[in-house]
């Protein structure tokens, strides 16, 4: 089928663009801030669309952030309505707006698609490993969003980081239920 072949296109083009943009072409702009979780989690998306939904990883990975990625999208509201009056990127002030028009956007669309259509076709407890996935998941993502991401590390805007940090864990709970009673 078509998308079979066009979703790993895309996806290795957008984690191309996505690394080239937040390590070199804004390195300057977002000095630490390339670290953090929505950054992340942006490359585990593309992952998902390379493997074309199909792996079980990335696609729990997505699951579980996606709803931490609606709370941190309601940021972009103050980012956008800000973002003129912003004079310390004056270098690549466009780079940066196309950054975060394609950080939240296109993990919310993915994390939409995959819980209107189902989310146990993308995530499966009973197969694949289940909740042994699940949490081998875990324990990898959340110990590499807390060294990487300083706001949770070192509490830098600690309201923030931790509340991202809140609904994180929330929604792993959510998720850890689904498994274990699934």
């Amino acid at each position: 089928m078509l998308t079979d072949l066009l979703l790993p296109v895309i996806g290795i083009v957008f984690f191309i663009f996505r690394f080239w943009l937040s390590t070199f072409k804004l390195k300057n702009e977002l000095q630490f801030r390339r670290f953090y979780v929505s950054r992340l989690v942006n490359f585990y998306f593309c992952f998902c669309i390379i493997f074309n939904l199909k792996n079980p990883i990335f696609n729990v990975i997505l699951a579980v952030c996606f709803p931490a990625m609606i709370f941190t999208s309601m940021w972009d509201i103050n980012f956008y309505r800000g973002f003129r009056r912003r004079t310390y990127w004056k270098k690549n002030k466009g780079w940066v707006l196309v950054e975060r028009m394609t950080m939240h956007p296109p993990i919310l669309i993915g994390g939409l698609f995959i819980y209107l259509t189902g989310i146990w076709n993308y995530v499966k407890p009973t197969s694949q490993g289940g909740l042994i996935l699940f949490v081998i998941v875990i324990l990898f993502f959340y110990p590499s969003c807390y060294f990487l991401d300083i706001r949770l590390r070192k509490r830098y805007e600690w309201p923030n980081g931790r509340n991202l940090l809140l609904v994180m864990v929330i929604s792993t709970l959510a998720f850890s239920m689904y498994y274990i009673f699934y």
